[in-house]
């Protein structure tokens, strides 16, 4: 069958943690030493963080489009401290795709989404002053938060955690 090529493998860049475009989502939520820690991984053309395990950080995630990403990604993160046990697991919303997970595999379900929070180590985010609708003015690490998303099979997926 002259024509077929497999995929061609991603293309996955490490970089500053500041150029990940969900920093400031992170930097208002997540420890400032697991910040300082964590790595921006750029598969295509956007860089993402990925924040390690400690403290009270269990457990972490970072979403991949296809298998092929999923493993670039995972063969990235799994030699590094503080991504214990990278592997890939499935989500089926908001559309079906894979992740990689790393830390204590998380719960089936939530109770409630301060429960979620704390497994991963995430804060509540404090609107600033003058911020929101009624301003007109918005908050850059709100508006660069993950999407929310969940799935019967992978309940960890909600909003942000990463």
């Amino acid at each position: 069958m002259s024509g077929l090529t497999p995929p061609a493998e991603p293309d996955v860049v490490v970089m500053p943690a500041a150029e990940a475009y969900d920093f400031e989502y992170f930097r208002a939520r997540v420890d400032a030493g697991l910040l300082s820690r964590s790595i921006a991984v750029r598969v295509l053309r956007m860089p993402l963080l990925a924040v390690p395990v400690g403290g009270t950080r269990r457990g972490g995630w970072f979403g991949a489009d296809s298998l092929t990403a999923a493993l670039a990604v995972r063969d990235v993160l799994a030699p590094l401290n503080g991504f214990p046990g990278a592997r890939i697991t499935w989500r089926c919303t908001p559309r079906s795709s894979y992740a990689v997970e790393w830390g204590d595999r998380p719960p089936a379900t939530w109770l409630d989404d301060n429960d979620r929070l704390a497994f991963y180590g995430l804060t509540r985010h404090a609107p600033q002053p003058g911020l929101g609708p009624e301003s007109g003015r918005h908050d850059r690490a709100r508006s660069s938060s993950p999407a929310d998303f969940g799935c019967s099979s992978a309940a960890p997926y909600g909003r942000g955690p990463r």
